[in-house]
């Protein structure tokens, strides 16, 4: 589903519960969740064929659920940070079978400023968490859904010719990985929030803002997807006046927001 949207915070008022529309949802009770990652890349890849894909999209195709028009501004903002010699890391936070993790990864592995940015995963690979009240009747069909794998994150990286070196993996709920990574990592350039909802969203935001540079950018795959992402940053921007929610593309858009440089 997708809704209209300003240059703020402050958008189209969308129905109060969302969720995306399940695909296959009556074979999904008969399948093992260890199997979606598979039977997902293998649907990907029969499509492929018909698609009219430039690289490194086309290779990516199957390892994301991520609409194009993200993961072009993703790839945008990878450069950026490095134009502007933003320092950080880059991270992730659901991962699935890694194809914007490597987009990201990839965008910045030439360039000087980029070389010696880890890139970190978070994700339990265990599909959707429980959802909260705040996420609304609409999600509760997701818990336990969109499992990724670990393993195709890897296979990904090495496709797009990502150093492994560069690649820290964080396995777990995020409550779980949250707390102990935060101390490992100084700072951050670049953030890719793929947590669909409220809860992930939320402790997502509350732990990794304070550790973004300024002039670091923050993407937010699911603010039209899921009522409770979309709740979770409302929240946040209006405990954060001074940021700006920002848009890319028309029908379908990618949301983001930049940390203020200093003394702005």
């Amino acid at each position: 589903m997708e809704y209209a949207a300003t240059n703020s915070a402050q958008t189209t008022s969308p129905p109060a519960d969302f969720a995306p529309r399940q695909s296959y949802r009556w074979l999904r009770a008969f399948l093992p969740k260890r199997l979606q990652p598979v039977l997902r890349g293998l649907r990907k890849r029969l499509c492929l064929p018909f698609l009219r894909l430039e690289e490194p999209y086309r290779t990516v195709y199957p390892y994301t659920q991520v609409h194009l028009v993200r993961q072009k501004n993703l790839v945008r903002l990878a450069g950026l940070i490095d134009q502007n010699r933003i320092a950080g890391d880059i991270a992730e936070c659901g991962v699935l079978d890694g194809g914007t993790a490597a987009l990201m990864a990839n965008a910045s592995e030439h360039s000087p400023a980029g070389l010696g940015r880890k890139v970190h995963l978070f994700d339990a690979w265990e599909g959707l968490p429980q959802v909260s009240a705040k996420d609304g009747e609409a999600a509760r069909a997701w818990s336990g859904e969109v499992v990724g794998s670990a393993a195709r994150v890897a296979a990904m990286m090495r496709k797009l010719g990502v150093s492994p070196r560069r690649v820290v993996f964080h396995r777990g709920w995020s409550s779980d990985t949250f707390p102990k990574a935060a101390p490992q990592i100084d700072r951050l350039a670049l953030l890719h929030l793929d947590a669909d909802l409220y809860e992930s969203t939320r402790l997502a935001l509350k732990t990794w803002y304070p550790k973004l540079s300024p002039g670091a950018y923050v993407q937010i795959d699911d603010y039209d997807s899921f009522s409770g992402c979309r709740t979770a940053l409302d929240e946040f921007f209006a405990a954060h006046p001074e940021l700006q929610l920002e848009t890319e593309g028309q029908s379908v858009k990618a949301y983001y927001f930049m940390k203020p440089p200093e003394g702005q």
